[in-house]
């Protein structure tokens, strides 16, 4: 169940936050010079903070809490490496991040916190605002649970700007170095400095089958000579479900026949539901109904992690392409209706 913040838990984030504008700390950091900050022992505890504005005038900080969170920022800055789009990993990024933007980004609920707390804003990229950004949903105003995390992170990240630029420290952050800030357990001391980012490129896991019955069966599937495309896409439209407690944000497992651009299917899933298993399970029934492809067509290295067993073990050959154009006509003709 969603609790809102209080305003007295609101007021403690924006003063906290306010005071970090005032370090400005884009003037001296970089989108990519990442700020890790953990308390205790466990390097998985760290959080890592991204600086945004330097050089593009769009101020904000972006918090990604541990290393599952900041797989998802590595999936952003790698997106064209991975041929993928900026809708795909924007809307699969897992952090908390507050902006300072113009009054019409803002909605209605922020502005009124805003008015609540008494701040006035006025003028570009002085509107103060936070959103919880999470895989399957559309990016929403914080909870309460949210508000109390980011005002702690928040809290962390004043201290280590302010060690950061007292000390003068200069960290190697072109190769692979991060700001590090780490707290004892019970936060008495503390101790900064130089470490490695825990990995510099995006993990993408690969699905595994592990039922042999089911393999074998793949495996004598008849071989026909058509060819299929293969993506999973976010809807990238925020959607009213009474199920969730914010919008969700579907998720589409596409399955296209190449030639002929005719769809085959197209799963809409929730964000408690794995797209891509989605698309692996409507493969494997597809192959039993109509037989194993020649080829199947993706145009990333994620698509294709989640249907390599799969391609391996029906010996269909799996192609990565820049563009899925039976696909591509689908989604435009579908974007018409979004």
């Amino acid at each position: 169940m969603r609790i809102k913040a209080t305003i007295a838990q609101w007021k403690q984030l924006y003063e906290v936050t306010t005071r970090i504008r005032a370090l400005e700390p884009w003037n001296f950091l970089w989108d990519l010079d990442i700020i890790g900050i953990r308390v205790g022992d466990e390097p998985e505890n760290t959080v890592f903070y991204s600086i945004l504005g330097k050089g593009e005038g769009c101020y904000g900080i972006t918090v990604y809490e541990g290393y599952e969170a900041f797989n998802s920022f590595l999936m952003l800055t790698m997106h064209e490496q991975m041929n993928l789009s900026v809708e795909y990993a924007l809307f699969n990024q897992m952090n908390l991040t507050c902006y300072w933007g113009d009054r019409e980004e803002l909605s209605a609920k922020q502005r009124e916190i805003i008015k609540e707390l008494g701040y006035k804003y006025r003028g570009k990229n002085k509107w103060l605002y936070f959103l919880s950004c999470e895989p399957g949903y559309y990016p929403y105003n914080l909870d309460q649970d949210e508000v109390v995390r980011m005002t702690e992170h928040m809290e962390n990240l004043e201290m280590a700007l302010t060690y950061y630029k007292k000390m003068d420290i200069h960290i190697d952050f072109e190769n692979g170095k991060m700001f590090s800030f780490v707290f004892s357990s019970d936060r008495k001391t503390w101790q900064y400095g130089e470490e490695p980012l825990p990995f510099i490129s995006y993990r993408f896991g690969n699905l595994v089958i592990t039922d042999e019955e089911l393999l074998e069966e793949l495996a004598k599937a008849p071989k026909g000579k058509f060819t299929l495309e293969a993506d999973v896409r976010p809807l990238a439209a925020s959607v009213p479900d009474k199920e969730y407690d914010r919008p969700v944000n579907p998720v589409m497992s596409i399955l296209t026949e190449a030639d002929t651009g005719v769809v085959i299917s197209c799963d809409m899933n929730g964000p408690h539901e794995d797209a891509m298993v989605e698309l692996a399970e409507t493969l494997i029934g597809f192959i039993f109904k109509a037989g194993a492809p020649r080829e199947i067509r993706v145009s990333n290295v994620i698509v294709a992690a989640a249907l390599e067993q799969i391609c391996e073990t029906c010996k269909i050959k799996l192609r990565r392409v820049k563009q899925l154009k039976g696909i591509d006509e689908f989604w435009m003709t579908m974007g018409q209706y979004r």
